[in-house]
């Protein structure tokens, strides 16, 4: 059972890594409440920052007329989306390895949410 555990722990932690939550839905874990609950958070970590990265790139491509405000808004964009985005990943690590089920702030409701209407999915085929 502990050798299961750690299994699980370790695809929680990863799921959180890029796109490393895909690992989970592979797993032989994979119905596990903790590994699906990392896994769909990770996932939309994953989705959300780079939807964000995105928006800026935008953002950039719009003010790309004022060079110098181009610039020092890119660099503020950048490293607020940057430090956000790896503050979460440890957060969700750090929950992971203590199996724990902390909602990640802004996108712990969307993944749940996302997991809830996976469970209504798969139970109405």
């Amino acid at each position: 059972m502990s050798e299961n555990n750690d299994n699980i722990k370790f695809l929680s932690a990863i799921s959180y890594i890029s796109v490393l939550f895909v690992v989970g839905h592979f797993a032989v874990e994979r119905d596990n409440p903790d590994l699906r609950f990392h896994k769909y958070q990770g996932a939309v970590l994953f989705a959300a920052a780079h939807a964000l990265y995105l928006a800026e790139g935008i953002l950039l491509l719009i003010l790309s007329f004022v060079p110098g405000l181009r610039s020092i808004v890119g660099f503020l964009l950048t490293g607020a989306i940057s430090l956000a985005y790896l503050m979460m990943i440890v957060m969700g690590i750090s929950s992971a390895l203590k199996f724990e089920q902390k909602q990640l702030p802004f996108i712990g409701f969307f993944a749940v949410r996302l997991r809830e209407a996976r469970d209504r999915q798969r139970r109405s085929h």
